[in-house]
């Protein structure tokens, strides 16, 4: 058994395996959703402007309760809090897929259960950080990561593609609701995830907003997490100018949709060429790799301020792809190592809202300051910060300080 499960990794162990099931084949679905929801909307309006408020409000929900979502994660079983939000989100899709079908959607009713569906989404990142080290072993970790974020690479490509087809033989509605049965499926399998009970639940439960400001001290004490999250944060902001003007620059210069078409999906196959290399890459400085493998994220924006060809800018796109998964196989692993275990929904909470909190900002000044410097000056100025911002990260002392303790770490027989 010991030859079998070390051909298997971080899959022979039964609760990691079980929570990677659950977690791609809900994954699958939301890549579903991303064509359903789009065309359920757009079967009612022709409206981008409503289209966008939909979508808007699953962000803004998911935002909101982020800091909640990590303090109850802290307190509660993990993998029960995951169970109950793959419940709520079947029970949206299933009433989304109904009223599609039956011709009583509105977009009233699509963006209320659209904020119930994000208010559920908000427990997942938080959960999940808090439950992967209670799944696996310390020394198959990086593996884990590495494997979800491989099978999310793969099953982005898959999902919206399967969506697509669902919609152009049926309904959006029909879509809604295969997104629906993944989640009950999802919360089937997670269901079966046995922990012991004391090793996933604080003992005494102090108030909520004790265990929240607990959270962000334990935030704060982690020098290597606040700076990190600061300075990504604003190279995030700068990036998501790309989302807009690229789109631009794809119509007016490349050719049209096809071309920026052919840059997402350049973009997803490196990232699946890079889950295949985090499986086996093993840094002595963790932290520190993460962090340089970030760096071809700021040279999407910078090819695409530069104008260079097509075939350059997909090029860049597939090492930006690829390097990504392995910064964010690292990134988790190291974060998981580091913070304890009470605390590490809570700290997952601020580290999300940091990181990804300034990207409508971003996303809405890339026009107004297109419209003062040009398209192509902004993408550069763009992309210039966010290599700086990672520049100062990689300057921290206390990102070079972080080393593999895993590997003195035996590997569990199975």
């Amino acid at each position: 058994m010991r030859r079998f499960g070390g051909r298997l990794g971080a899959l022979a162990e039964r609760n990691f395996r079980l929570f990677f099931s659950s977690t791609t084949i809900s994954a699958l679905g939301d890549g579903v959703s991303t064509i359903a929801l789009a065309f359920a909307v757009l079967q009612i309006t022709d409206s981008p402007t409503k289209l966008g408020l939909v979508i808007a409000a699953r962000q803004v929900a998911n935002a909101a309760i982020t800091l909640a979502a990590g303090v109850l994660a802290d307190r509660l079983p993990r993998h029960l809090v995951l169970l109950a939000a793959a419940v709520v989100q079947g029970l949206v899709q299933t009433a989304s897929g109904v009223l599609v079908l039956t011709g009583h959607a509105t977009i009233g009713l699509l963006a209320g259960l659209a904020i119930v569906y994000g208010l559920a989404d908000g427990f997942v990142l938080p959960a999940e950080q808090g439950l992967i080290p209670l799944i696996v072993s310390v020394v198959r970790l990086q593996q884990a990561n590495a494997l979800l974020g491989l099978s999310r690479s793969i099953v982005g490509f898959a999902g919206p593609a399967f969506g697509g087809v669902l919609v152009a033989l049926g309904s959006p509605g029909t879509a809604l609701l295969v997104d629906a049965a993944t989640f009950f499926v999802a919360a089937t399998l997670l269901a079966r995830v046995a922990i012991a009970p004391r090793a996933d639940t604080v003992v005494v439960a102090k108030p909520f907003f004790a265990e929240l400001r607990a959270g962000w001290h334990e935030f704060r004490r982690q020098t290597w997490i606040w700076t990190t999250i600061v300075f990504f944060g604003i190279g995030n902001m700068a990036a998501a100018s790309l989302s807009v003007l690229g789109p631009v620059l794809a119509k007016r210069d490349y050719g049209g949709a096809g071309a920026w078409a052919a840059w997402v999906s350049a973009v997803g196959v490196g990232a699946i060429l890079g889950g295949v290399v985090a499986l086996r890459y093993r840094p002595k400085r963790p932290l520190l790799a993460s962090v340089v493998f970030a760096v071809p994220y700021g040279f999407q924006t910078l090819a695409f301020g530069l104008g260079v060809p097509l075939g350059v800018l997909i090029a860049v796109a597939v090492l930006a792809g690829a390097t990504l998964s392995v910064h964010l196989a690292l990134w988790f692993t190291v974060f998981q190592r580091e913070v304890p275990a009470e605390a590490r929904s809570r700290v997952s909470s601020y580290d999300a809202l940091g990181s990804f909190v300034l990207i409508p900002l971003g996303a809405a000044l890339a026009g107004p300051v297109a419209s003062l410097i040009g398209i192509h000056a902004t993408l550069i100025a763009s992309g210039t910060i966010s290599l700086v911002c990672i520049a100062i990260v990689v300057a921290q002392p206390s990102v070079w300080a972080i080393a593999d303790r895993s590997r003195t770490e035996p590997v569990p027989a199975t």
